[in-house]
């Protein structure tokens, strides 16, 4: 009886002791809360009470203000009457992006000062949530509900499209617990506006307004998008890449396509910490797709089934609106390589236009975390039913028929980006140029003058930038012809190109009307696998190293082959488009210009930003140098950052190292600023 009662009391205590001890944070639980986000019952009427975090002033004049919870925890407030934001841009380089987008894509005034732009806002609702920074006490608590107004300001931002509230607010609890994170939504002025202070995944804080689709399809019609007026980082100099968390290391598919649009794919992904423990693994994966049946939009789905570690333990995930959240069983130390095995599938092989093809191409098909986290090797197994016929990046292992299936398997043994899968009713021949497996496909029917053609060019343009790029990268090159007009894509050892390269004296009207300038965008496009594969862009903002770099090569090469007329009606192309953008934005941000009702002006600065002015510094910096020093700059890029990540700060110390002249001021006012270089 005496062991009976011990055991019993035992029991109890454990039972008790259990009890006590905090439930584990799970990222499913808390992605869940803040789904389910609640007001509290009690309200306290507040006058000129100010909330700031960052750059932020809110001053709720004159209202009632409630706590907002998740679960038991309080997570925020929310504020109905009367009150106005101030917002302060401080960093410089974006100062002329911040007023161009909000005066052409919003109601706001941007006020020049002499700490920077500043922009105000009045509103009538707030909601306030905040981790890692302290709220301010209401007094004076007293029931009163604010619910029906906090239910339409959260079904208002369940409209918006993109990261949704509680993820980063699970990254913070479990991965930066003592990070601020702070997200604001306001209402009720000329504007609906989002704040979000993130100092968890790439620290920064971000201010944006909310606008409809310009598209009345009716599942778009009612989707809220953002548009960023400014987006500064904390804690680095914008002249700094982003500083990863992790990195995604190798990448190992092996998928399985149906002779429709379903796909199932185990994807093997190996990913190390880099300065801290990581409790969970952001990523970007589509869970929505998009594609036109008839004269409509269509949705497809791509769902994550399982993911499971090394040791085959199931994993918590949360996967909604294009982000997937990872926990681990337990955190990953740094330098400590983690595998996660993702098991995948979905009706997500669109074929455009019912094309006898379809694509996964640089998206996030599989998990994929930032830009500057992504540099894998990667292998791939691919499935498809007969007839189709699949490409996929790198060195082919094995191509072969087995039973109604073609597969193919290819390796990667280089880091990369944007790894691609495309399969559909090609023919191909290929060739070994100079050590390169130089492949051809021509779509739906076989085409021997254009593969011969194309083969030739291509030779003809690795040769030349062997000269003062080094060899070609990669062991094999596939050219897809792409059921379409008027563009060139480069993943990594593949070209897209579309159907006016594979016929430019064809008969057809679109034929000839994009056929012209076909030998400058393959230059292009076979500059893509210098510049952005083997010196890697490490964030939008660095983007002209893979664009400008490669429009800059590729005149070279049009140069070295029809003569100075020919280069110097290209230059002169530069210098009108770029003379229309380059006091807009300046280069880094290109990808930031927004302007309302205007797809066409957007297009335009960005291009004659990134594929215009960019190449005009090249221009000048090759005309100052000379042909041999500009040329031997070009050759030792490549050369010290062969499969790294590059930097405009790095460019501008390599020509200080090999000319002995500070280009600081060079770069400080023409990328970083909306300089123009002097002819």
């Amino acid at each position: 009886m005496r062991l009976s009662g011990l055991l019993l009391a035992g029991v109890l205590a454990a039972r008790v002791a259990a009890a006590a001890t905090p439930e584990p944070a799970d990222v499913v639980r808390l992605v869940e809360r803040y789904d389910a986000l609640r007001v509290g019952s009690d309200a306290a009427r507040v006058a000129d009470l100010r909330l700031t975090s960052g750059s932020l002033t809110c001053t709720l004049a004159s209202g009632s203000a409630a706590y907002v919870k998740t679960g038991d925890e309080v997570a925020g407030l929310y504020f109905e009457g009367t009150g106005s934001v101030e917002y302060l841009s401080t960093d410089p380089v974006e100062a002329p992006v911040v007023t161009y987008v909000s005066k052409k894509s919003s109601s706001l005034s941007p006020e020049k000062t002499d700490k920077g732009v500043r922009l105000k806002v009045t509103f009538t609702k707030l909601l306030w949530l905040s981790a890692g920074e302290k709220l301010p006490e209401l007094a004076g608590l007293a029931p009163a509900s604010l619910e029906a107004g906090f239910r339409a300001q959260r079904e208002l931002f369940r409209r918006r499209r993109g990261t949704p509230v509680g993820f980063g607010f699970a990254l913070q609890k479990l991965n930066a617990p003592s990070a601020p994170y702070v997200w604001v939504e306001m209402t009720g002025g000329k504007e609906d506006v989002l704040y979000v202070r993130d100092g968890v995944e790439n620290p920064s804080e971000t201010l944006s307004i909310l606008r409809p689709s310009e598209l009345q399809e009716s599942k778009l019609k009612d989707n809220l998008y953002e548009t960023v007026l400014s987006d500064q980082p904390v804690g680095r100099d914008r002249h700094d890449p982003p500083r990863p968390r992790f990195g995604l290391v190798d990448v190992d598919v092996d998928l399985k396509a149906s002779d429709a649009k379903d796909v199932t794919m185990e994807v093997v992904e190996t990913l190390v910490p880099v300065k801290e423990p990581m409790a969970v693994f952001p990523f970007d994966l589509d869970s929505t797709v998009w594609t036109v049946v008839g004269q409509h939009l269509a949705t497809r789905t791509e769902r994550v089934k399982k993911v499971t570690d090394e040791k085959g333990r199931a994993l918590a995930y949360s996967h909604r609106d294009g982000r997937l959240l990872v926990q681990l069983a337990e955190p990953a130390p740094p330098e400590k390589p983690v595998k996660l095995r993702f098991e995948l599938d979905g009706d997500i092989l669109v074929h455009p236009g019912g094309s006898n093809y379809w694509e996964l191409g640089i998206w996030p098909w599989f998990p994929q975390p930032e830009l500057w986290e992504q540099f894998y090797t990667f292998h791939a197994v691919v499935h498809v039913k007969k007839p189709f016929v699949p490409f996929a990046p790198g060195a082919t292992l094995r191509r072969t028929a087995e039973g109604d299936e073609n597969v193919l398997e290819t390796r990667v043994d280089v880091p990369i980006q944007g790894a691609v899968i495309l399969a559909g009713d090609y023919t191909f021949k290929e060739q070994t140029r100079d050590g390169v497996v130089i492949r051809v496909a021509t779509y739906a029917l076989s085409n021997d003058r254009a593969v011969k053609q194309l083969t030739d060019l291509s030779a003809a343009v690795i040769a030349f930038y062997k000269e003062f790029l080094g060899p070609f990268p990669f062991p094999e090159f596939n050219i897809l012809e792409i059921d379409s007009y008027g563009f060139g894509q480069a993943p990594p050892g593949i070209m897209f190109i579309t159907k006016e390269a594979f016929n430019p004296l064809g008969g057809t009207e679109d034929n000839q009307l994009y056929s012209g300038g076909v030998n400058e965008r393959f230059a292009h496009e076979i500059a893509h696998q210098y510049w952005g594969h083997v010196v890697k862009m490490p964030s939008f903002e660095e983007q002209w190293l893979s664009e400008s770099f490669a429009e800059y090569c590729a005149a070279l090469f049009i140069k070295a082959g029809r003569g100075e007329g020919y280069y110097t009606q290209i230059v002169g192309h530069w210098k009108g488009e770029a003379r229309f953008a380059a006091d807009k934005a300046p280069i880094p941000l290109a990808n930031r210009v927004a302007v309302a009702h205007d797809a066409t002006t957007e297009y335009a600065i960005r291009t004659g930003l990134l594929y215009d002015k960019g190449p005009l510094l090249l221009y000048a910096l090759h005309r100052e140098l000379g042909d041999d020093a500009f040329l031997t700059f070009l050759k030792s890029y490549q050369k010290s950052f062969r499969w790294k990540f590059g930097s405009t700060k790095t460019v501008a110390g390599l020509l200080q190292f090999l000319t002995k002249k500070d280009y600081g001021p060079f770069f400080e006012s023409n990328y970083w600023g909306l300089g123009m270089p002097k002819d």
